[in-house]
């Protein structure tokens, strides 16, 4: 467990500190806590949404002589 020192915040600043810590127990709670939560975050990925065009090699990809 850790503790968060938050005395030298203003108090505004101290309230929404306090209803997020809220919002994750709750989170936690319905979700039953079936996974740790992992070290990285997913993140999505943007695609193309035309589809494929063509292929690259990982050489094509990395060349740097270019």
């Amino acid at each position: 467990m850790q503790i968060i020192d938050v005395s030298d915040l203003p108090d505004p600043y101290v309230r929404t500190v306090k209803a997020v810590v809220e919002t994750f127990r709750r989170e936690l709670a319905i979700q039953g806590e079936k996974r740790e939560p992992s070290a990285r975050p997913t993140v999505e990925i943007p695609r193309w949404r035309l589809g494929i065009v063509g292929d690259l090699s990982r050489e094509q990809l990395y060349d740097d002589r270019a």
